[in-house]
């Protein structure tokens, strides 16, 4: 297990890597999936859980950081109960998060 200064650095790391993610994503997206990975490498070796807002803003399968209008689209559906659906336009994969309602 990771000492405590340990793992707040790495969520340093994790949030600053998130934000040059996005800011990147624009001019340059295989750089920005290069960061997405890094900081998922480094949440795995410190065993650190990712924030909720880094884990809802990255796609799963394709590590692609989601800017809503520019390569996602998010809609509120009604099916069972009522969600979020947020869809990567890179691979289509599909992210849906309860709204609680």
């Amino acid at each position: 297990m990771a000492p405590k200064n340990t793992r707040r650095i790495a969520r340093q790391r994790i949030e600053t890597l998130y934000r040059v993610a996005q800011e990147t994503i624009h001019t340059d997206p295989e750089l920005a999936k290069r960061y997405v990975q890094l900081l998922r490498r480094i949440a795995q070796r410190t065993r650190t859980h990712l924030p909720l807002e880094v884990r809802r803003g990255i796609c799963r399968e394709c590590d692609t950081v989601l800017i809503q209008g520019f390569n996602s689209h998010t809609r509120l559906r009604q099916r069972r109960e009522q969600h979020i659906s947020i869809t990567c336009q890179s691979c289509g994969n599909i992210m849906r998060i309860p709204t609680g309602e």
